[in-house]
């Protein structure tokens, strides 16, 4: 993809990215959320910082929103900084309607 897109363009391709070949290759993105919460939160807990409530699959989605804005501001355009974060942004709302069940 060039480096000139619309939102249109940003969202489908976003879409694609979480609903195609990341689904199939990763399977149900809670269990994986709920694995990288697990590492972190030991990984915060022996660095003797563990959070006052642990972090949750819409926490760690929402951390990879951050990472993503960050490398936004990094570097020349690149349109699939953008393109991730609107997937993990839809994740994140995923993850959120999932833990509100």
């Amino acid at each position: 993809m060039t480096q000139k897109a619309t939102a249109t363009i940003v969202a489908h391709q976003a879409a694609l990215l979480v609903s195609g070949d990341r689904q199939e290759a990763y399977g149900d993105v809670m269990l994986g959320l709920g694995r990288i919460a697990l590492m972190w939160n030991g990984l915060l807990t022996i660095a003797g910082k563990a959070p006052k409530q642990p972090l949750n699959e819409h926490d760690v989605a929402q951390m990879m929103v951050s990472l993503k804005q960050a490398r936004a501001y990094t570097g020349p355009l690149r349109i699939d900084n953008h393109i991730d974060e609107a997937g993990w942004s839809a994740i994140a709302g995923e993850a959120a309607s999932r833990l509100a069940e």
